[in-house]
């Protein structure tokens, strides 16, 4: 432990121990997944008091409309500690051990977060495209204060630069899963978390000194239902990668909102389609009338691809998008020169790609390249758990989009009460948010909605099955435990939610009838 080795002070220590896990608390913030209970837990523990009942996940409609008073609070009394540890050190021949700079540090780089938060936020709201950031030299200053001494053996653990830059990052990163991802219940707060998973991994000691200029080869897989926000998510991680910082100009590399590059591949026959990822070579097809420079060629480090409903594109694209993710390296349609990628693969599908491998129509070599992150989006029954109050902030969400603020305020409440008068507030919204959207519009424009036989019909596996008719009743069960195995992720769980023993279940997956 650091002490005062001055002659009047010798005894004197940086803290004392029954301050120690004050501190070591304040310094796990900067180390915590903001959306998981854990973030809630190291609040109680600095504020002395559980958090209010009602505060279960960080909710976007307090986080977007101002700070909490209890991360205000917890600025201040940070502050206060920085401040102090720094007083407390200034005593003439104090030396840093390890375990005291280890403690100590962190409660200033939170510190410092919190002092520049507003002001590095309140830029990026205002003007997205610019890279300056003169509040810099204020912070080098204050880095230098409490963390740079002369003369001192032991060397700070945080680079200034790199720190910033993060910083950077972590705002960018909470703006956009609050902005992009909508409710208060557990499951919206578990995507949150999974999102910022993907950006910082579950250890973000580890991120910080050795993955956060490497997360780019690590591939991202988006699945979920249709309609479940996937672009969003995508676009999230998109506009939240680390952007390297220069001090001398006070620029970062890049705009981040350049970040994110978005290609939609159903929509695209297949030159086009390579055209647009791979860029191509004058007359390297009929309309090819000049050089072309793909998406991958243009990517930097902090760039994303985004490659939408991925389950949709042939063989030979599939071949030569596994080059890309083995190899990082392609060739431009026409062309033998060989390019680099250097950004970052985002695939998402609302299909299940281990069964397209099974059906042969989807390379298994390519699904294991992309499957290495997977974020699973949720549907809109399983954000709202069936509570009106849930759905009424999405409602509230599209309805200020459409018609600003102060007419969504007079517009919510009829359209909640139409809704759960002529829906029910368990009505499974099949369409997801895209169908909330239309139901939105459609109540603005003809006061009523009617959910269309697509999206009564459509979904899962099962409720497919039950639509065409003809199974029997053993060919139901299969098909249900089959179900049952592949959402729960084991058939040990799924016997127990089915209410059968293992051996059944095992009997039903190898399409035998069980015995009586």
């Amino acid at each position: 432990m650091l002490s005062y080795s001055g002659n009047t002070e010798r005894n004197m220590k940086l803290y004392t121990e029954a301050e120690a896990p004050l501190l070591r608390a304040i310094g796990k913030l900067n180390y915590t997944n903001p959306f998981t209970p854990e973030r809630l837990e190291l609040e109680e523990i600095i504020l002395g008091r559980p958090p209010a009942p009602e505060r279960r996940v960080w909710n976007m409609h307090d986080g977007l409309r101002g700070t909490r008073e209890d991360v205000a609070e917890l600025g201040r009394l940070v502050e206060h500690w920085a401040l102090e540890l720094r007083r407390r050190a200034d005593a003439p021949g104090v030396e840093l051990d390890a375990r005291a700079r280890d403690i100590a540090e962190p409660v200033v780089i939170y510190h410092l977060f919190e002092k520049y938060r507003a002001e590095m936020t309140g830029q990026m709201l205002r003007n997205p495209e610019e890279t300056r950031f003169d509040c810099y030299e204020k912070f080098a200053a204050d880095f230098d204060h409490f963390l740079s001494r002369p003369g001192r053996r032991l060397r700070c653990s945080y680079d200034p630069e790199r720190t910033f830059a993060i910083y950077f990052q972590i705002h960018r990163a909470f703006h956009h899963i609050f902005d992009f991802i909508i409710g208060g219940t557990l499951e919206a707060g578990k995507l949150r978390a999974g999102i910022w998973q993907s950006l910082f991994t579950v250890d973000i000691y580890r991120y910080h000194r050795a993955l956060y200029d490497r997360m780019q080869e690590i591939n991202t897989l988006i699945t979920g239902e249709s309609g479940t926000g996937k672009e969003l998510v995508a676009r999230a991680i998109a506009l939240s990668q680390y952007i390297p910082f220069d001090a001398k100009s006070r620029k970062f590399r890049t705009a981040y909102p350049d970040c994110f590059r978005p290609v939609h591949l159903s929509a695209l026959p297949q030159t086009m389609l390579e055209s647009e990822l791979f860029g191509h070579r004058k007359g390297a097809y009929t309309g090819a009338l000049a050089d072309r420079i793909g998406y991958l060629e243009a990517c930097d480090p902090s760039d994303a691809v985004l490659l939408d409903e991925i389950g949709e594109i042939n063989a030979e694209v599939q071949v030569k998008l596994l080059r890309v993710l083995q190899t990082r390296r392609f060739q431009r349609l026409g062309d033998n020169a060989e390019r680099e990628f250097a950004g970052k693969i985002i695939a998402a599908t609302n299909r299940d790609l281990a069964g397209a491998c099974r059906e042969g129509v989807f390379r298994h070599d390519l699904y294991y390249r992309l499957c290495s992150d997977v974020i699973r989006t949720v549907p809109l029954r399983d954000l709202t758990g069936g509570e009106p109050g849930e759905l009424e902030k999405f409602v509230d969400i599209t309805a200020a989009r459409l018609l600003g603020e102060e007419e969504a305020k007079r517009f919510v409440p009829e359209a909640m009460e139409w809704i759960v008068r002529n829906l029910g507030s368990a009505y499974p919204w099949p369409g997801n948010v895209r169908e909330l959207e239309q139901c939105v519009r459609n109540l603005v424009i003809r006061g009523c909605y009617t959910p269309g036989d697509a999206q009564q019909s459509g979904g899962t596996e099962l409720e497919n099955a039950l639509g065409r008719c003809g199974l029997t009743a053993e060919e139901l069960m299969r098909l249900y435990v089959k179900v049952a195995v592949r959402r729960s992720g084991s058939r040990l769980k799924a016997a127990g939610q089915l209410g059968l023993d293992r051996r059944t279940v095992a009997r039903y997956l190898a399409g035998e009838t069980p015995r009586s």
